[in-house]
């Protein structure tokens, strides 16, 4: 790769198995930078681990928190009042703010459990008009993510890139922009619909897709059905130069990621994502 191209990332869910310091160390033994998962910190320790992997020099693209939704989603139910959520998502901003500066956290929406949408976006609207100005404070910026159709009402009410630019407008906020995820935009033949993001775009993450088997079950980048050359080729004509994130989910599948060496697991990861790099 040239060195004008955008760093590749591993996602701290893609090597789930691993401690913070293994994900770090292993990180670095294969030449990609890092994005961070609040939940692998300790409560009391945060402050301790962050400053040590500060001093670790390891390229900090995102940081995802541990409540990232305005409404609950299927990972995080508690608590249930989208002003207790944001005020957790404003405590991430505020503990990860010296590796946050100039960068993004992914955020979306969650869903109600009645299937209320209007009420999920009229919430979120107005929440994220709040938590954009908090991080902006901050240096930070917001990064709104569709999730894919499978995930409608169960942890978002977003799915494309044309809606989540309908809440983009809406909140009109400088710092509050997207997040297009390869795997997710994938179903829902959404992956033409990131020319639209413009100057919004904020952050991407990769996984690839084969026909999954539950909810938590993606691919390395390479090893499956997303045109990722294609994907990436969008992406770069936008202009972004941010952080390629390679976040993978792989729970309750018999031949789990997660139960494979890790460091091959990473290594295929930076493989894949380079030889798109490569043909774009």
């Amino acid at each position: 790769m040239t060195t004008n191209e955008p760093k590749i990332c591993i996602s701290e869910i893609t090597t789930k198995p691993w401690t913070l310091r293994q994900d770090v160390e292993g990180y670095k033994r294969n030449g990609v930078g890092i994005e961070l998962w609040e939940s692998k910190f300790s409560q009391d320790n945060y402050a301790r681990e962050l400053a040590w992997v500060e001093e670790q020099g390891i390229a900090v693209s995102s940081v995802q928190p541990y409540v990232l939704t305005v409404f609950p989603s299927m990972s995080v139910l508690e608590p249930k009042d989208p002003q207790e959520r944001v005020g957790l998502m404003c405590r991430t901003i505020d503990r990860f703010q010296s590796v946050l500066r100039g960068k993004a956290f992914p955020t979306n929406t969650g869903a109600d459990p009645s299937g209320n949408e209007d009420l999920v976006w009229r919430t979120s609207v107005e929440v994220y008009k709040r938590l954009a100005d908090y991080a902006a404070k901050r240096d930070v910026k917001v990064a709104f993510e569709p999730l894919g159709a499978s995930l409608m009402n169960r942890s978002t009410t977003v799915s494309n890139i044309e809606v989540a630019l309908e809440m983009v407008h809406e909140v009109n906020h400088p710092n509050f922009g997207l997040t297009a995820d390869a795997y997710n935009l994938w179903e829902s033949s959404a992956l033409d619909q990131v020319s639209l993001c413009g100057d919004k775009l904020f952050l991407v993450h990769v996984a690839d897709w084969k026909r999954p088997r539950n909810f938590h079950d993606r691919r390395v980048p390479g090893e499956g059905r997303i045109p990722l050359t294609d994907f990436l080729r969008r992406v770069k004509a936008l202009g972004y130069r941010g952080p390629l994130v390679v976040e993978i989910f792989s729970e309750g599948v018999p031949d789990s990621l997660w139960s494979q060496n890790l460091d091959d697991v990473v290594e295929r990861s930076k493989r894949g994502i380079e030889a798109a790099l490569a043909a774009v």
